[in-house]
């Protein structure tokens, strides 16, 4: 009788050490394949930004002028109804339906536009942001209360002949349902405030800098170097031609201080206080060498900057990815969480000015797409005066980087 040969398997060793190949093999095909989605995920935000940039081109071919926002240069009440520029891109951008909703001349707080302020519009949303997209993206970090409009400290009043049933907040503490856009449009070099402090380079507590006479004095931002910084603010008003209008931002979306002068496709009697009208032959500059609309993130988010309010809108006097303290630490510059935090430095006064710069999630860039509609990255360490003559359209900078 022959016997039968014993059956042979893995010993323990030998098991331990194909498990501990596997794990070393998905140690290294991990990271490729957090690369390609990152890559899938950049791509993707550059399309959004390139959609973006097409329907302003269009918007311009359709009115001559490109369109604006609803808001004062100080950021404070309009006497309008408080409209950002991307409503008006609404039919270019697929979304016939919702471009038939809003009334420029009323409030966004009408019962007749809350399916616009319920959209998620995945086209305004970056794959890389940490907080996907959202009807609600400020009340995520704010506990749920919402953005601001009528009856909230912000002027958009709703006209009484126009109250119907069902207009006012969706939320508590009358404010609305919105989602916070990642993209936003340029009001150039103009300077932020910071905490009204002078600049001076020996007690600069890292915030100086990017106030409005720092951010003159090193960077030559919002004025000229040789005359002088100009009265201005972190909206960045434009100084050119306009009489009574002395402040030194020169964007696609620059605000502006005076009154009387009608906005580019805003109906009749909605001219007061309205931000400039834009149009080709105002970007001497060129554009291809102009930031038309930037990168933010949602650590930025706060109550007026809704993709579908006035202040959708960022800067250049900040340099790229200010706030990547707040993007590490998880936290929203504007809620009382990010308080004493490396987010928001109590050094620096009044935090709300350092989220008007533009920032984004993609390692070590930011997005930008330019007055021609192509769509370029930018280096966190970009030299900070080449970036400023990227955000004004009219200030004759010979930019060599």
């Amino acid at each position: 009788m022959k016997n039968n040969p014993l059956r042979k398997a893995f010993t323990l060793i030998e098991l331990l050490v194909v498990i501990a190949i596997i794990a070393i093999l998905i140690g290294l095909l991990l990271p490729a394949v957090q690369k390609v989605r990152e890559a899938a995920a950049r791509a993707k935000c550059s399309n959004n930004l390139k959609q973006l940039g097409l329907a302003m081109q269009n918007y311009a071919g359709t009115y001559n002028c490109f369109p604006q926002t609803q808001f004062p240069s100080d950021g404070s009440w309009t006497g309008l109804a408080c409209w950002g520029w991307i409503p008006k891109l609404l039919p270019y951008l697929e979304q016939e339906a919702l471009g038939k909703l809003p009334d420029f001349n009323y409030s966004y707080g009408t019962a007749r536009v809350k399916p616009l302020r319920m959209a998620v519009l995945q086209q305004l949303n970056c794959p890389s942001d940490a907080k996907p997209a959202s009807n609600n993206t400020y009340g995520d970090y704010n506990g749920g209360v919402g953005v601001i409009g009528n009856a909230s400290g912000w002027s958009c009043t709703i006209a009484p002949a126009e109250v119907q049933p069902g207009d006012g907040p969706d939320l508590p503490n009358n404010t609305y349902y919105a989602q916070h856009s990642s993209y936003v449009g340029s009001f150039g070099d103009g300077y932020t405030a910071s905490a009204g402090k002078p600049y001076n380079a020996a007690s600069d507590d890292g915030c100086d800098k990017y106030s409005a006479r720092g951010s003159w004095a090193l960077y030559n931002n919002g004025g000229d170097p040789i005359a002088g910084p100009k009265t201005t603010n972190y909206l960045g008003s434009s100084g050119k031609g306009n009489s009574g209008d002395v402040s030194g931002g020169r964007g696609f979306f620059a605000g502006r201080g005076n009154t009387g002068v009608p906005n580019c496709n805003v109906p009749s009697g909605s001219t007061s206080k309205t931000a400039n009208t834009i149009r080709i032959a105002d970007v001497p500059d060129g554009f291809s060498n102009t930031i038309m609309i930037g990168h933010t993130v949602s650590n930025a988010a706060h109550n007026r900057s809704s993709w579908y309010q006035g202040q959708s809108v960022g800067g250049t006097s900040l340099p790229p990815n200010f706030i990547r303290p707040c993007m590490q630490l998880g936290l929203n510059i504007n809620s009382t969480q990010a308080n004493n935090t490396p987010c928001k430095p109590a050094s620096c006064g009044d935090p709300g000015w350092q989220a008007w710069g533009f920032n984004s999630y993609h390692t070590g860039v930011i997005g930008v797409c330019l007055g021609d509609g192509s769509v370029r990255t930018i280096v966190d360490g970009i030299n900070q005066k080449s970036y400023n003559a990227l955000g004004s359209r009219d200030g004759g900078e010979v930019n060599n980087d």
